[in-house]
């Protein structure tokens, strides 16, 4: 009973502890509440564009390469891998910055610093004029000599352009198909669908351009075993007939069926490769279209960050806990 009722009077005593500190707990939880909607204030909105695009093969190219899982070629099982990390590689980032307007990055981004300063002017010019004199002062220390370097400068601007591009997006492939979903996220959402899009386009452009230098090498190695075959039939078919002008023996007859089955053989093999060359000659110049897009990337209308709803609810939450570690802080200390 003694110990149930100790156990009662040390719960009464967090209860009064709460209630007489809680002005401490409410502005705690105030200020973290407060904190946060600031954050949310002045974080610039993410929002997230994608476009699906499509890993097939044609009719055209499977007649002469075969199946693309197979196929040394094309790729094996891991086709799909492969065509993800071309589309995460540095090319193809520098073909979308390329692309893309100059400087379409920092308009953006001082379009919506220009959104920010209408809702908060005062605060904004104030950390702008900031801004400046710094960006002056320390712009007339380290680039005395820009006019020498604008070389220098515009490449470091597109090499950051392209790194821009490569950290906005997000490559995956969709489970159990032939598809990827390639994702942009930036503050201006037309910005993030015009990313996406260039990316997939700037993707099939290179897709065609490798598929046709696949052609070219595969018609070149048919061409090269089509020379060699040639070469060999026409030997097989010129002891042929010096074996048929001998006289008739044992010997020779089995000879002259080992040399008929041989020129067969070889026959059948110089058509084949024959048909393939004609076939690589045609797909040569024919635009694959082994990669189509699916779904174009729409300017989005929701962003996926700030999550104002789920800040507010994790300031709350840790205001709360802070508040009440800071009540029993100050009643120990009193004590």
């Amino acid at each position: 009973m003694r110990e149930i009722e100790e156990e009662e009077m040390s719960l009464q005593d967090y209860i009064r502890v709460l209630f007489k500190r809680k002005w401490i707990i409410l502005t705690v939880i105030i200020t973290a509440l407060l904190v946060v909607l600031i954050v949310n204030s002045f974080t610039l909105p993410v929002y997230k564009a994608t476009t699906t695009i499509l890993i097939s093969q044609s009719g055209a190219q499977q007649s002469i390469f075969g199946g693309v899982r197979n196929n040394p070629i094309f790729g094996g099982a891991d086709e799909i891998e492969t065509q993800i990390e071309i589309l995460k590689s540095y090319s193809i980032a520098q073909g979308v910055a390329e692309r893309l307007p100059a400087n379409i990055f920092e308009k953006a981004q001082a379009e919506n610093i220009e959104k920010k300063r209408e809702s908060y002017g005062w605060l904004m010019n104030f950390l702008d004029r900031l801004y400046s004199k710094i960006k002056n002062v320390v712009a007339s220390i380290i680039f005395a000599n820009k006019d020498k370097n604008n070389n220098i400068e515009v490449e470091s601007h597109l090499k950051d352009t392209i790194k821009q591009i490569r950290g906005s997006m997000t490559v995956n492939s969709l489970k159990n198909t032939n598809m990827i979903e390639i994702s942009c996220e930036n503050n201006d959402p037309e910005l993030a669908a015009e990313i996406a899009n260039t990316i997939a386009s700037v993707f099939v452009v290179k897709s065609i351009i490798i598929n046709r230098s696949r052609a070219s090498e595969v018609k070149k190695f048919i061409e090269e075993q089509l020379l060699e075959k040639e070469k060999e039939l026409t030997e097989e078919e010129e002891k042929l007939q010096y074996e048929k002008s001998l006289e008739k023996s044992t010997n020779n007859e089995l000879r002259l069926a080992r040399l008929e089955r041989a020129v067969k053989v070889s026959e059948n093999i110089y058509l084949l490769l024959l048909e393939k060359y004609q076939e690589a000659r045609i797909n040569e110049v024919m635009e694959f279209r082994d990669i189509r897009i699916i779904d174009k990337a729409l300017p989005p209308g929701k962003l996926i960050k700030p999550r104002k709803m789920l800040n507010l609810a994790i300031g709350g939450i840790l205001g709360i806990m802070l508040g009440v570690m800071l009540a029993f802080f100050r009643e120990q200390w009193n004590k």
